[in-house]
């Protein structure tokens, strides 16, 4: 098993990547600690964990809060003594899309490059004070295609996406010596994260469809077949290229962005 005797810490354990990311994590052998905003929504989690003959640990989390973020990482440590891998897959309001740019206020604009970047930094900060103490870990965030191929009506989407691959780059260059790797996913669009979760990303994609005057699911078809291979990039997909990356087997990949698009955007 890739994460056998590893401990993980996924926020946004009840959304679409993260309980995905969760499941499999688990299947490969780590131990796992779910966090996110949505106590029943981590519970769906959690049933999954202890199907797979797991313990489900479940926390109510905000993931923008300092305080909160390191009050439940030391809790993780009392319980399991490390943390090995920290996931952050927390989905916000991706704000405004199917509109210029410049329409948008500042705020509107802002608030979500604002909530991505605090709470990647806000999480992987506590991670590392614990790993480099400890001279071992993986710190994995999460971004989406257009931080490398910005579009028109995408809304502040790449922004935040790039904020966040830039953040990452620079953790793993500064955290590399201490034994602390920090690498990106940058997954396509994945319409089972709309079609088969009620989360920020459903609602990303109605609203995106209901701006563009078509239905969700023609959208869907649309963002899935750009793939090379006309099959859509899924949530499973992303869990276990994520599983791979914060293996052992992974260790001379840190500081760059593991392209998850299935070359919808080609590197």
């Amino acid at each position: 098993m890739l994460l056998e005797n590893k401990v993980a810490v996924v926020y946004g354990a009840g959304g679409a990547v993260g309980s995905a990311v969760a499941r499999t994590f688990v299947r490969e052998g780590a131990e796992v600690f779910l966090a996110g905003r949505t106590r029943a929504k981590l519970e769906h989690t959690a049933e999954a964990v202890e199907a797979a003959g797991r313990r489900a640990r479940v926390a109510t989390v905000d993931a923008l809060d300092e305080d909160d973020v390191d009050n439940h990482l030391e809790s993780v440590l009392e319980a399991a003594g490390r943390v090995d891998i920290s996931v952050n897959a927390v989905g916000f309001d991706n704000g405004e899309q199917g509109v210029a740019l410049t329409s948008l206020t500042a705020d509107a604009y802002s608030q979500p490059i604002a909530e991505y970047t605090r709470t990647h930094f806000v999480t992987a900060k506590a991670a590392a004070g614990h790993m480099t103490a400890r001279g071992h870990g993986v710190i994995l965030t999460v971004s989406n295609p257009m931080a490398q191929a910005p579009a028109a009506l995408s809304g502040c989407f790449g922004q935040y996406g790039a904020a966040v691959e830039n953040l990452t780059t620079q953790l793993a260059a500064e955290l590399g010596r201490d034994g602390v790797r920090a690498l990106c996913l940058r997954p396509n669009g994945m319409p089972d994260s709309a079609r088969d979760h009620d989360g920020a990303p459903g609602r990303m994609w109605r609203r995106a469809a209901q701006r563009f005057g078509i239905g969700i699911d023609e959208l869907l078809e649309t963002i899935g077949g750009g793939t090379l291979s006309g099959e859509p990039v899924t949530t499973e997909d992303v869990a276990e290229t994520a599983a791979f990356v914060a293996s052992d087997r992974a260790k001379g990949l840190t500081g760059t962005v593991i392209n998850v698009t299935g070359g919808a955007v080609a590197d």
